[in-house]
């Protein structure tokens, strides 16, 4: 088909032709009518079809973090035998993702090969489409073009941002939540031996082992886990009433992000371990790179759930969490707003968990509500903790600019941290 610049050289060309016509100008007759003919070539052009275009596009990674550079690459072969014109390429890109997508190739010979590169960077968690690609073929002189779909979409899947925490120290027979070493289990049933660790103050003695002890200089201790001991739940509050803030800064942002860090804790240390959500079972209790590449993407796409009246769905995880029967080793539950009755229903897991702690990003810290909201909610946020506390619970309590990875290290001796609370104004008191 013509285009808009072929549509003008048309009129151009019958204007001539009839302006030569009616004065009788044999010379502006004949432009005209060779302006109209070079239109009509240039349509036959970019119509003959015997050139064949296969075009494939590959991401490089598949799956990236939030700001990762991608890469996106374009292969055109030419399989048929005559050459391909002026081609001009276009992969249609969502605004969020930055990157230069159009291209121009001056024609493809037969059996000639063209590869192309650019690159996109996805600003937050999330999936997006890539494409389609479509590929316009015009005449040396953009009198005419064709354009046809080549390539449909392919998926980016961006990760939430993942801070590496640090397995925290072993204490001896109190045990923290991560351990230093990754699990090697023989299947055995009962106690499985794993590694070797130094010795610490409240160790059995009766599992010193001497050989290594002798070999090191050093009391050393054999390290043994049940396997139901390496098994871990993430839950995560995915409220909508729960959580405050716009964006990257929102509650359940930072919330996400939690989850996904624990997930890479989890992942790195050999753990069999699963994701829930208030909202959605989440992903089953399984382990190795698969499983955690389906947890990420699951995080990547996750958005706030709403309750109905009288309902909350977290409270009700708990309470299905709690009603099992076989024996779990760690529980993390990752909240925005922490009320009492979650705070009950936490405390109720430790008949079934051996551990239990807390990740709390209070969503009045993230919101832009009063000074007495925020003061309110910090004061609500103080007695669930206490309660938690009182229960040998373990909870971090985190604000805007607060990272995991730092305070949770402090779980190891079963501590807590949390941010500054907000300041009560003197005509607040």
């Amino acid at each position: 088909m013509p285009s808009l610049r072929g549509w003008a050289t048309v009129a151009l060309g019958i204007a001539l032709w009839v302006v030569g016509r009616g004065f009788g100008a044999g010379g502006l007759e004949q432009v005209g009518f060779a302006l109209v003919a070079l239109v009509g070539i240039a349509v036959v052009i970019v119509s003959a079809r015997r050139h064949d275009l296969i075009i494939t596009r590959a991401l490089s990674p598949p799956r990236a973090r939030a700001g990762q550079p991608v890469r996106v690459h374009l292969r055109i072969e030419n399989e048929g035998r005559g050459s391909a014109p002026l081609l001009l390429l276009d992969d249609a890109l969502p605004i969020e993702l930055s990157g230069q997508a159009r291209f121009a190739l001056n024609g493809v010979e037969p059996g000639g090969t063209r590869e192309v590169e650019y690159e996109v960077r996805g600003p937050r968690r999330g999936r997006y489409e890539v494409g389609p690609l479509r590929t316009s073929i015009v005449d040396p002189f953009g009198l005419a073009r064709t354009r046809n779909l080549a390539v449909e979409v392919d998926t980016l899947i961006v990760y939430p941002r993942i801070e590496r925490l640090a397995l925290p120290r072993d204490l001896g027979q109190q045990r923290s939540m991560a351990v230093s070493a990754l699990r090697q289990l023989s299947g055995a049933r009962g106690e499985d031996f794993y590694t070797m660790r130094e010795y610490a103050q409240g160790d059995d003695l009766r599992k010193i082992h001497w050989p290594s002890t002798a070999k090191r200089a050093k009391p050393m201790i054999r390290q043994e886990e049940t396997p139901w001991h390496t098994r871990a739940t993430i839950l995560l509050d995915d409220r909508f009433s729960a959580h405050e803030g716009h964006g990257d800064g929102s509650s359940f942002e930072r919330a996400i992000e939690g989850a996904a860090s624990l997930a890479d804790l989890y992942h790195r240390s050999g753990y069999t371990y699963r994701l829930m959500s208030g909202h959605h079972p989440g992903r089953p209790t399984s382990r190795g790179t698969d499983h955690y590449h389906q947890i990420l993407d699951a995080l990547a796409i996750l958005e706030p759930g709403h309750d109905a009246p009288d309902h909350d769905s977290l409270v009700l995880r708990l309470a299905e969490l709690e009603s099992g029967t076989s024996a779990e080793g760690t529980l993390v539950c990752v909240t925005g707003e922490l009320s009492d009755a979650v705070a009950v229903g936490i405390t109720r897991c430790r008949r079934r968990f051996r551990q239990v702690a807390v990740i709390v990003y209070p969503g009045h810290r993230f919101g832009g509500a009063t000074t007495k909201s925020r003061w309110e909610g910090e004061q609500q946020t103080r007695a669930a903790v206490t309660l938690l506390t009182r229960s040998a619970v373990p909870s971090l309590v985190l604000g805007p600019g607060e990272g995991l990875g730092a305070a949770w290290t402090s779980l190891s001796v079963g501590g807590r941290r949390g941010g500054d609370a907000w300041a009560r104004k003197p005509e607040l008191a």
